[in-house]
C-alpha cells in the first residue's frame, strides 16, 4: 500500500513538473522577444472578436491562408482609423498612424492583422455592412501599398453592429465610423 501511494505521488509530481515546464503561447518574435507596443499612438481597445464568432468576413481573398486568426493578447494596441460620414477612403490625416503600423508589422513578420470595418447607426444593415467592408479594404490597400503582404491581413465588416459609443449625435457617430486594427497571429 505504501509503495502504491509513493508511486502515485511520484507520478503526480512528474505531471505537475511537465505541465509547469510546458511552453506557454506568447506573442514572441523569432528571437524570443515580445514585440513592444507602438509608441506615440492613441492606444485603443480592440473590439471583441473571436475566430468564427459573428465572423462576417468580406468574401474571398480576405486573408489568404487557411486557419483561424487569434488576436494578440494584452498590451499591443494599434491606433483606430476614423472615417468621415459616408466615406471609405483613408483620410490623409490618418496616414501617419498607418505608416507606423506598416513599419511595425514589417519588422515583426510573425504578426498579422485583423482589420474591422465599422459604421455609425445611420443607414440600413446592408448598406453599413458594405461600407464597413469598403473601409476595411481601404485600410488594407494602404498597408499593402506600404509593403505589408496581403496574406497577413484579414478583413471583417461589422457595419453598425458593434458601436464604440452608444447614442445619437455627431459626437457618438464620429467615434463609430472607424477601422479597428487588431494585431493577430495565424493558427496553423
Amino acid at each position: 500500500m505504501l509503495k502504491k501511494s509513493l508511486l502515485f505521488i511520484g507520478l503526480a509530481m512528474a505531471c505537475v513538473m511537465l505541465v509547469g515546464c510546458a511552453k506557454k503561447g506568447t506573442d514572441e518574435n523569432a528571437d524570443g522577444e515580445v514585440p513592444p507596443p507602438l509608441e506615440g499612438e492613441v492606444q485603443a481597445t480592440p473590439g471583441e472578436w473571436a475566430p468564427g464568432a459573428n465572423d462576417k468576413s468580406v468574401g474571398a481573398g480576405n486573408g489568404g491562408a487557411a486557419g483561424e486568426w487569434t488576436p494578440v493578447p494584452g498590451g499591443l494596441n494599434f491606433p483606430v482609423i476614423y472615417f468621415g460620414f459616408n466615406l471609405d477612403e483613408v483620410d490623409p490625416s490618418q496616414t501617419a498612424s498607418l505608416d507606423k503600423v506598416a513599419g511595425y508589422l514589417n519588422k515583426h513578420a510573425q504578426l498579422g492583422l485583423i482589420i474591422e470595418g465599422h459604421c455609425d447607426q445611420r443607414g440600413t444593415e446592408e448598406y453599413n455592412r458594405a461600407l464597413g467592408e469598403r473601409r476595411a479594404n481601404s485600410i488594407r490597400a494602404y498597408l499593402t501599398g506600404k509593403g505589408l503582404a496581403d496574406s497577413r491581413i484579414k478583413t471583417l465588416s461589422f457595419g453598425k453592429d458593434r458601436p464604440a459609443v452608444e447614442g445619437s449625435g455627431e459626437d457618438a457617430w464620429k467615434k463609430n465610423r472607424r477601422g479597428m486594427l487588431i494585431p493577430a497571429t495565424m493558427n496553423k
